[in-house]
C-alpha cells in the first residue's frame, strides 16, 4: 500500500506473542525504514507508535514479510489514555511513554538542558528493533520525551553509545559560536563505531560520514564513550571488545582512531564508562567502569591508563545496568543515570531509568571508592516531611509510622548494631545481618558496608523498585522485581530488630510525581 505521510505515528496493534513480521517502508524502490513487529488485528495487547515523523509530505510504500493486510491509525502524539498515571507507571523514575527502554545513551548538557539518549524499541514492550529514543530536562527530574532520535537502517540496529561537545571545532561544524554535538554509536551490520552530530540542539541528527570511524575489531566491539584526556592532550575512547576485555583508542581529530591499549575490568562487560574526577584529598584520577558497575581506579601519567588498586564494586543486586555519565556537565559535577532492569508487567512500556545520582570519590586507608549518592535536585520533588531522632527498636519494640501511597525518601542515620534487623516499606522487606555484613531483598544482596566508615542510609522507594545508597554511597544496591513492587495495602514503614539497637535519626520525604 502506498501513503502519503502527513501525521508524526503510525499506530499498529501488537501481541507479544503472536508470528513476527517485518515492516517495511520504501520510497521508490529503496527501503528507508524496517522493523520487526507483531502485528495482530485480532487480539492486540500493546499499541506500537511508529515514528515516521521525518518522512512527512512525502509518499511511502508500506508492506510487510510475510504479507498480511496492514491497517493502522494515524496521530500526531503519543495519545494514551491516563498516560504516567497507569497503576505501574514509576512516578520519579524516567520511564518510554510506550515501548521498551534500556541502556543510557549519549548523556550530555547543551545549553542549559540535559539530554539523555536511550536504547528504545517502539514496536512492543520487549527488547528488539534498536533505535535511539531522546528525553530532555531542564533539572534532571521533570524529563520530556522528544521524537525519536535514530532509526535502524542499513548499517544495522543502533546500539549504545556517547556524546560530546566539538569544543574545538575539529569536525568544522560550529558556527555563530555555537558548539555542534556529537554522537558516537555501534552499528551491528558489521559491528563497526559511527558518528553523527547535531548543529541545533538535536532537534536533528546527521549522519558525519557513511564510513565508521572506528571499523569492526571484534565480533561484537561495542558501546563507544568518548571524553578528551588532558593528560594525553587529545580524546579516548573506551569501547568493549568481548570477555572481560576492552580497549582505549585515542583520536586528535575525532574522526580517526588508533588503539592505545586493551584492558581488562574482571568480572564485567558491555557498556564502559570512563571519566576523570577529583578524590576528596585532591587528587585526580581516572575511572573506568563497566556494565556491571565494576569499576578501576587509575591515571594516565604514562601514557595510557594504568589501574592503581584491584577492582572494586559499586553496583549490586540484578537492577541497576549499563551505567553512564553525564558529558559536559555544569560545576564540573559528575552525573550518572542507570537502567533499571526487569520485564515489567506493564503491558504498555517496559524499562525505567534509575534517579539520577552525583559521584564523587572517597580515600579510606589508601584506597579510593567510588561514591553516589542522589542528585540535590530531589528535594524540588519533596513533598511531606517527618522527622524521629534517638529510636529504640528491639526485640518486642518495632518502629512503625504510617505511609501514603506515593514515593518516599528515606534518610537513616546511625543504623548498625549485631545480630538481624529488617525494614518494611509497603509490605517488602529489607533484611540485614549485620554480623555476616549483608543486606537482602528477595534473591539480591549486597554487603551493608565496604568500609564501615558511614553506617546511614538512603532509600528511594517507587512504585516499582527500592534504591539503596550505603556506606556514604559506597555501596548503590538497586531492586526492581517482583519483591520490591509495593503493596499499598500495607502503608507502613517498620524497622524491626532481634537484638537492642538505636538509630540517631530517620528523615522522611514523600516525594511529588515528576509527571504532574
Amino acid at each position: 500500500m502506498k501513503i502519503t505521510v502527513k501525521n508524526n505515528y503510525l499506530v499498529f496493534p501488537v501481541n507479544t506473542l503472536a508470528a513476527d513480521k517485518r515492516l517495511i517502508f520504501k520510497i521508490g524502490d529503496k527501503t528507508v525504514y524496517a522493523l520487526n513487529i507483531k502485528i495482530d488485528y485480532f487480539n492486540p495487547d500493546f499499541y506500537s507508535y511508529i515514528d515516521v515523523s521525518r518522512f512527512i509530505g512525502q509518499t511511502l510504500s508500506v508492506s510487510s514479510d510475510p504479507r498480511i493486510k496492514l491497517d493502522f491509525r494515524v496521530s500526531d502524539k503519543i495519545d494514551i489514555d491516563n498516560l504516567y498515571s497507569e497503576p505501574m507507571r514509576p512516578q520519579v523514575h524516567f520511564t518510554a511513554k510506550n515501548g521498551w527502554i534500556n541502556d543510557p545513551n549519549g548523556l550530555i548538557f547543551a545549553d542549559g538542558i540535559y539530554h539523555m539518549f536511550y536504547q528504545f524499541n517502539p514496536a512492543e514492550n520487549k527488547w528488539g528493533n534498536m533505535h535511539w529514543g531522546h528525553a530532555a530536562s531542564a533539572d534532571l527530574i521533570h524529563w520530556t520525551e522528544e521524537k525519536t532520535a535514530m532509526f535502524p537502517d542499513d548499517r544495522g540496529a543502533m546500539f549504545s553509545g556517547c556524546a560530546a561537545a566539538d569544543e574545538k571545532n575539529l569536525l568544522g561544524k560550529n558556527s555563530d559560536g555555537k558548539k555542534s554535538y556529537l554522537l558516537f554509536y555501534t552499528c551491528t551490520s558489521p559491528f563497526s563505531q559511527y558518528l553523527s552530530y547535531s548543529t541545533d540542539d538535536f532537534k536533528n541528527i546527521k549522519m558525519y560520514s557513511n564510513k565508521p570511524v572506528v571499523p569492526q575489531i571484534t565480533d561484537g566491539n561495542r558501546d563507544p564513550k568518548v571524553v578528551f584526556c588532558q593528560e594525553l592532550s587529545c580524546y579516548i575512547m573506551a569501547l568493549y571488545l568481548e570477555g572481560e576485555t576492552y580497549c582505549i583508542l585515542k583520536s586528535d581529530d575525532l574522526v580517526n582512531w588508533n588503539e592505545l591499549q586493551k584492558i581488562d575490568i574482571p568480572g564485567d562487560n558491555e557498556c564502559p564508562d570512563i571519566f576523570p574526577i577529583e578524590s576528596e584529598n585532591g587528587k585526580r584520577k581516572w575511572i573506568l567502569t563497566g556494565a556491571h558497575g565494576k569499576y578501576l581506579v587509575g591515571n594516565f601519567d604514562s601514557g595510557g591508563f594504568e589501574p592503581e588498586q584491584d577492582v572494586i564494586s559499586h553496583n549490586f543486586g540484578d537492577s541497576a545496568y549499563a551505567a553512564q555519565t553525564f558529558s559536559n556537565c555544569p560545576d564540573g559535577r559528575i552525573i550518572q543515570i542507570s537502567w533499571d532492569r526487569w520485564n515489567i508487567p506493564a503491558g504498555k512500556f517496559c524499562g525505567q531509568m534509575g534517579f539520577p545520582a552525583e559521584l564523587s570519590l572517597d580515600f579510606f586507608k589508601g584506597v579510593y571508592y567510588l561514591v553516589s549518592n542522589p542528585v540535590k535536585e530531589i528535594e524540588t520533588i519533596y513533598n511531606s516531611f517527618e522527622f524521629y531522632k534517638n529510636i529504640d527498636v528491639s526485640l518486642n519494640n518495632d518502629f512503625q509510622i504510617n505511609l501514603s501511597d506515593k514515593p518516599y525518601i528515606f534518610k537513616i542515620k546511625d543504623f548498625g548494631g549485631s545480630g538481624k534487623a529488617e525494614i518494611v516499606i509497603f509490605g517488602r522487606k529489607i533484611k540485614f545481618d549485620f554480623d555476616n555484613n549483608e543486606m537482602k531483598i528477595g534473591k539480591n544482596r549486597a554487603p551493608i558496608f565496604l568500609t564501615n566508615k558511614n553506617d546511614d542510609l538512603t532509600i528511594i522507594v517507587d512504585r516499582l523498585s527500592f534504591e539503596i545508597f550505603s556506606d556514604g554511597g559506597k555501596i548503590y544496591f538497586t531492586c526492581l522485581d517482583e519483591n520490591t513492587v509495593c503493596d499499598y495495602n500495607l502503608p507502613y514503614f517498620i524497622v524491626k530488630s532481634e537484638k537492642d539497637i538505636r538509630i540517631k535519626s530517620i528523615e522522611i520525604h514523600s516525594l511529588n510525581s515528576v509527571w504532574r
